[in-house]
């Protein structure tokens, strides 16, 4: 069992707690934590548990209210000297691959391959110093959506050469965590699109019973059944790809995602 004794896991989650619960439950399997923090809609919580501390979460309507909250309200809440911040669609994969050397950052994060001038990192797994959520409530700091991209490249200069604060290099945020990067073992990952990489076919089918449909509305749903198509792995692209409804956003997607699998479903 990994000890982060000065770690606390906090995550936010209002729309279904145990979303959140299956979350913390996959970190915790392998790792214990200083204290445990779920930010959410009480109300909606069924079964309160004495290894979390459950936090009424102000109102979260949009991305841009998270980011609002990520920026100004969860040092509070932390025990020791670092926060892991995780959503639903995060965990820890490899609690052996922990190095000490990530405590020495302010900031680690999932590289975006996307964003080559500031490559660290993506918020949604993401390991952060209370030195840094001191720093993000300085004058100086200048707030904007989202939240991750806020910190790592709009204020990244501010927060270096005003607060000393220490983002991780692109090496050591890749063994720290994955995202949209090549595909790798490491401590952690973020993203619905990689389930198919952590999760066996027996976890992953029982998670989609759990999962409510609008989650799979964005392009992380597309990008899993594209995965699991190349993967071979059919019935469960074609039990994802039935649930994910038509919107006009999405259309194309919509169109050569149902295309792929009639393509597949047909014997030859």
């Amino acid at each position: 069992m990994l000890n982060l004794s000065n770690v606390t896991l906090l995550c936010v989650e209002t729309r279904d707690p145990e979303l959140a619960h299956w979350a913390i439950d996959r970190c915790l399997a392998g790792t214990h934590f200083a204290k445990v923090v779920l930010i959410t809609n009480l109300d909606l919580v069924k079964n309160k548990r004495a290894d979390i501390e459950y936090v009424q979460a102000p109102p979260i309507a949009t991305t841009e209210d998270y980011s609002n909250l990520l920026l100004t309200g969860i040092d509070q809440y932390v025990v020791g000297s670092h926060v892991l911040v995780i959503q639903w669609d995060s965990f820890i994969t490899h609690p052996n691959l922990w190095c000490n050397e990530f405590l020495d950052y302010d900031y680690i994060g999932p590289v975006w391959p996307h964003h080559p001038e500031t490559p660290v990192g993506n918020g949604g797994f993401s390991l952060r110093s209370v030195k840094l959520l001191q720093a993000i409530k300085r004058p100086g700091f200048i707030k904007r959506h989202p939240e991750d991209y806020c910190i790592c490249a709009d204020n990244k200069d501010f927060l270096e050469k005003e607060c000393d604060i220490q983002f991780a290099p692109s090496e050591i945020a890749e063994q720290f965590a994955v995202e949209r990067s090549e595909w790798h073992d490491a401590f952690g990952f973020h993203g619905f699109f990689n389930f198919g990489r952590v999760l066996s076919d027996e976890e992953l089918t029982a998670f989609l019973k759990m999962i409510p449909n609008s989650y799979l509305k964005g392009v992380d749903a597309f990008d899993l059944v594209n995965y699991l198509l190349l993967e071979n792995k059919l019935c469960l692209a074609l039990l994802i790809g039935s649930r994910i409804q038509f919107t006009w956003k999405f259309r194309m997607r919509y169109l050569k995602m149902k295309y792929r699998l009639l393509f597949k479903s047909i014997p030859i």
